[in-house]
């Protein structure tokens, strides 16, 4: 029983390694040299992950690294002639690199002669380079592991159309070689898209457990914008694959774009706090209404920000919708306007960027921005209404001196007269007309917005129903200027006419009651 017990857990070590070290070949066969450096360190290396690891090293010009690790390929197999041909590629040694080749074992070995010939490669050695993938090819003209070479090496001169060619040969000798497919769907992503998946898919196809392409699945359409097939490949590599904290940053992401804003923050847990993160962070939490943590996590984002880091327009609006909400109106503003001034297209930023300098107070900046709006090609009346509504309340706030606020109300009726020129036959202009000269004239003593009140009550008796409210403060002031001018029976008439709309109206009711008693007291 022991026995097989301790069998079951070496036949599980075992194949746990040997998993392992086919996934970081399959990711050094791919290019990704990172990745496959990290799979290859974290496990117990045999001698042929030592001259892999030695190769990213020597291809990552560390001569001393990759020394190192050929070495210790041979101390774990003398006899491995794949890290003899390293040292001999480090030491530029033709001579061992040949007497490898002449060796009866490697006569025939397209993979031997491959590595070979990369050997030359690498020290430029270009005609002894293409001598050896020629034996390669006479030992075993169908063997994909020759064009694959020479796909590399075009793909390295930029010379994608023959490239492309040579990989397509090893896919026409080799139908399941996955390496040759991955490195046609990289050559066709930009191309044909289509193509390009269907690449990648095959080599699911051919090896589920293919994490290299579950990956290059699922990076591919994410790049594209194919959000849920990106996701359905990532779930897919998850499962084949010890998941690091780079992956959960990738999947966070994926998520995000796929509006799984809950799942995307646990992946966001589990990925490395970046800047990156905690822009998703703070999205997602937005998204999920979880307005202060989004803030608080808006505030680390923007401190942690470096000169290298790119900020987007969105970074400033979403942190701005944020802001507003809390009503720090100030910096709402001046984060709306940093998205402004990086995007000056999304016009649509001058609102909301005024609209946070109105409730900061801060009038003068709102009204420039206002004032940017109906200079627009695409300017509307809504607009005019706006500037003219902002200089109006600044007009009438007491923080504001009383000389600048004249000028402000002075502004607001420029801007509305602006209104009744291009809209005559709209009751708003003279209605606001009104509000602006019953502020510029607070005692009613020159009736300054008497005519602007006649006018917009002429305009909205129509739709009396919908203008109640409107009606009955022109009716209001109609009345009580009439009152200051004695005129009791026009004073009547309008407080009257109030009583029409709302017989409750206690100030029109106060007001006939007072006109009838100074009356009675007359007589």
């Amino acid at each position: 029983m022991k026995k097989v017990l301790m069998f079951a857990l070496l036949l599980g070590l075992v194949s746990f390694s040997y998993a392992s070290n086919k996934m970081a070949i399959d990711y050094y066969a791919a290019g990704d040299y990172k990745t496959a450096k990290s799979y290859f360190l974290s496990g117990n290396m045999d001698a042929m992950d030592s001259y892999y690891l030695g190769m990213i090293y020597l291809k990552e010009n560390k001569k001393d690294s990759a020394q190192y690790y050929f070495n210790k390929g041979l101390q774990v197999d003398p006899a491995n002639a794949y890290n003899k041909v390293g040292l001999a590629t480090i030491n530029n040694d033709s001579k061992a690199l040949d007497a490898i080749a002449k060796d009866k074992l490697y006569k025939k070995d397209v993979k031997m002669l491959i590595a070979i010939a990369e050997a030359y490669a690498i020290n430029n050695n270009v005609s002894q380079s293409n001598a050896y993938v020629a034996k390669a090819k006479k030992a075993d003209k169908k063997n994909p592991l020759s064009y694959i070479f020479e796909g590399d090496q075009l793909m390295a001169q930029k010379q994608t159309n023959e490239a492309a060619s040579k990989y397509e040969n090893a896919v026409y000798f080799d139908p399941n070689c996955k390496e040759a497919l991955l490195k046609l769907s990289q050559i066709y992503e930009n191309v044909r898209t289509s193509v390009a998946v269907e690449y990648l898919n095959k080599t699911i196809t051919i090896d589920p457990q293919y994490a290299v392409g579950l990956s290059s699945l699922a990076d591919l359409s994410y790049r594209k914008g194919f959000y849920p097939q990106a996701l359905d490949a990532f779930n897919k590599y998850l499962n084949v694959v010890k998941p690091t904290s780079s992956d959960y940053e990738r999947y966070a992401a994926i998520l995000y774009f796929n509006k799984k804003y809950d799942q995307a923050l646990d992946a966001i847990s589990k990925a490395p706090n970046t800047f990156v993160m905690n822009r998703l962070k703070m999205y997602s939490q937005n998204e999920l209404e979880k307005f202060t943590d989004a803030l608080a996590t808006g505030g680390n984002f923007f401190k942690m920000a470096k000169p290298g880091d790119v900020m987007i327009a969105q970074d400033y609006t979403t942190y701005a919708d944020l802001l507003s909400k809390n009503k720090q109106y100030a910096e709402a503003a001046s984060n709306y306007e940093k998205a402004y001034n990086l995007d000056t297209t999304k016009t649509s930023l001058l609102k909301d960027m005024a609209q946070a300098y109105n409730y900061a107070k801060d009038y003068a900046k709102a009204t420039t921005c206002y004032k940017k709006l109906t200079t627009l090609p695409n300017a509307s009346m809504v607009d005019v209404f706006s500037l003219g509504r902002t200089y109006y309340i600044a007009g009438n706030d007491t923080i504001v001196d009383k000389n600048t606020r004249t000028k402000y109300l002075l502004e607001a009726d420029s801007t509305f007269t602006e209104l009744t020129q291009k809209m005559p036959d709209n009751y708003m202009g003279y209605f606001w007309r009104a509000r602006t000269n019953s502020a510029l004239d607070p005692e009613t003593s020159q009736g300054l917005a008497k005519p602007f009140y006649e006018k917009a009550a002429e305009l909205m008796l129509p739709q009396k129903d919908e203008y109640k409210n409107e009606l009955m403060e022109a009716y209001r002031y109609l009345g009580y200027y009439n009152y200051l001018k004695n005129d009791v029976p026009q004073a009547k008439m309008y407080f009257n006419k109030v009583l029409e709309i709302n017989p409750a109206d206690a100030v029109s009711l106060q007001a006939i009651q007072g006109l009838e008693n100074a009356g009675k007291k007359k007589k």
